[in-house]
């Protein structure tokens, strides 16, 4: 039965299916598909699904995510916004590899993942042709790809 709605459709017989508005980070979009995956709709919006997730927002809560290949059912004034999925970074402590998807994260907390205490070590990132920028623990850092760090000991003041 479903087979031959289908067919009605594409022959332009049988009832119109109603339209829908639903914005997507704030721009309006109408269709006429009540049943779409999330990449489909983050495409319509003109994002990346490799990229973006889509979530929806809901009055008075948090938005939640929906995974691309997730059917959502749409009903006329579904909200949407996409949001930029947090892609693997790796950098280097000490010669030691890491890999996180959090880009900004406080010195103290690199130093921890690498198992130092920040109490008796700084870190310091290394850029080619300049000299070590050295960091305080609470400093937050932006994570690159590729970013090479060192400890460094603190100097302890001799009694």
């Amino acid at each position: 039965m479903a087979e031959a709605n289908v067919n009605d459709h594409s022959q332009g017989g049988g009832a119109k299916r109603p339209k829908i508005q639903i914005t997507i980070d704030g721009a309006a979009f109408t269709t006429r598909d009540d049943d779409q995956e999330a990449a489909s709709l983050l495409r319509l919006a003109g994002r990346d699904p490799k990229l973006y997730n889509l979530a929806r927002l809901v009055p008075g809560g948090e938005p939640t995510v929906i995974k691309d290949g997730k059917v959502i059912d749409l009903a006329d004034g579904d909200a949407f916004v996409s949001v930029r999925e947090r892609m693997p970074l790796t950098f280097t402590i000490d010669g030691v590899s890491y890999t996180t998807r959090d880009d900004d994260q406080e010195s103290a907390s690199l130093l921890r993942l690498a198992g130092l205490d920040p109490a008796e070590y700084d870190l310091a990132r290394i850029v080619a042709g300049k000299d070590p920028k050295v960091f305080k623990d609470e400093k937050v850092l932006d994570l690159h790809e590729g970013d090479i760090f060192i400890s460094v000991k603190q100097n302890s003041p001799v009694a």
